[in-house]
């Protein structure tokens, strides 16, 4: 099994036409004051690795799907025209291995990965985010 993304954190969910849906995944979490983060690469990236795919069914069947894991770590597998789409935080243990749900042997017709640069205003909202949950955690703390 090749996974084809390195970086791990979904970050956004674009519909695009011809039944097709960009992914786009960083290796910065989401910030959230209630969550552990980890890395999974490096942690410097100046690019998202974005993945478009083609589904053979009508594509709104799976937005919803991943619009609601935006944020988890995940891996992108096509092999033979299928899709699965794999938890990474036990990705390393093959016992443990999970899939999310729905998004198993999912036929799709084409797929494309490209790398995407991140922007200035990128920047600036993870920065913002980051700053909201370091505020949020210091006031927690009084």
């Amino acid at each position: 099994m090749e996974t084809i993304n390195q970086l791990v954190y979904l970050k956004y969910v674009e519909l695009i036409p011809e039944n097709g849906l960009l992914l786009k995944f960083d290796n910065l979490p989401i910030w959230k004051n209630n969550r552990f983060n980890i890395y999974f690469t490096e942690r410097h990236h100046d690019h998202y690795e974005c993945i478009s795919i083609y589904f053979k069914e009508n594509v709104l069947n799976y937005h919803m799907i991943f619009k609601s894991l935006i944020g988890e770590q995940l891996y992108i597998e096509i092999s033979n025209q299928l899709l699965n789409v794999w938890y990474a935080e036990y990705f390393d243990h093959i016992e443990d291995r999970n899939t999310a749900d729905y998004l198993e042997e999912i036929e799709v017709l084409n797929f494309r990965f490209e790398k995407m640069e991140k922007t200035a205003q990128d920047w600036k909202d993870e920065y913002i985010n980051l700053e909201t949950t370091y505020l949020d955690l210091l006031a927690g703390n009084k």
